[in-house]
């Protein structure tokens, strides 16, 4: 898939700005930031440094500064030239992602846009850059998937395909998307409130 051409100004107006089409309503959006900084403060992270991966037109970046004003540093990163040149993100493809690692790193809806060939790699860069938490949205082969509202171009794999390289990557997988770095020693839990490979 030519990046370039499939998200251009066009896909963004259509899945992001038009309130006829978006797939996210702005309620959701703030709500679903809120959860994940939630979390984050349960397990007592601080987040002094967040990552945006794939970060499209920047909403989840500007809510999270709104709503996590104490964050020393937030980047955002994206493949797109139309994204990056818009939103003023930094053109690197996911399975590039390098530099500092981050206590929070979101990575929202960007995977099934990673071809068979670098999936494995983009996953592997995804935990390098994590230090704490990384929250992980991926629409999958076992989703029930709106095809009229949704851009159904991509690869939609299993949701254990996820999960599987992320245990082996060394996370702990505390559902709803949520997945914890083993380098956050600091982080304890019940075995009820994680989720073990089947």
């Amino acid at each position: 898939m030519n990046s370039d051409r499939h998200f251009d100004e066009e896909y963004y107006r259509r899945f992001y700005e038009d309130g006829e089409t978006a797939i996210l309503g702005a309620t959701t959006a703030t709500t679903e930031v809120a959860f994940v900084i939630a979390f984050c403060n349960y397990i007592g992270l601080r987040v002094e440094r967040f990552s945006d991966v794939g970060a499209g037109t920047g909403w989840w970046a500007r809510e999270f500064a709104k709503q996590y004003s104490g964050c020393g540093a937030i980047e955002t990163f994206d493949l797109s030239r139309s994204a990056c040149d818009m939103y003023g993100h930094r053109h690197v493809a996911i399975e590039k992602l390098s530099g500092r690692q981050s206590d929070l790193v979101v990575c929202r809806d960007v995977l099934r846009y990673v071809g068979d060939s670098l999936i494995d790699e983009a996953l592997l860069r995804l935990a390098r850059k994590c230090r704490g938490v990384l929250y992980l949205h991926a629409i999958t082969s076992d989703d029930d998937i709106d095809e009229d509202a949704s851009d159904m171009e991509g690869v939609f794999r299993t949701t254990w395909f996820y999960r599987d390289r992320l245990l082996d990557a060394g996370f702990i997988d505390c559902g709803m998307g949520l997945f914890v770095s083993k380098k956050f020693k600091e982080f304890a839990y019940f075995t009820l409130e994680v989720r073990r490979r089947q």
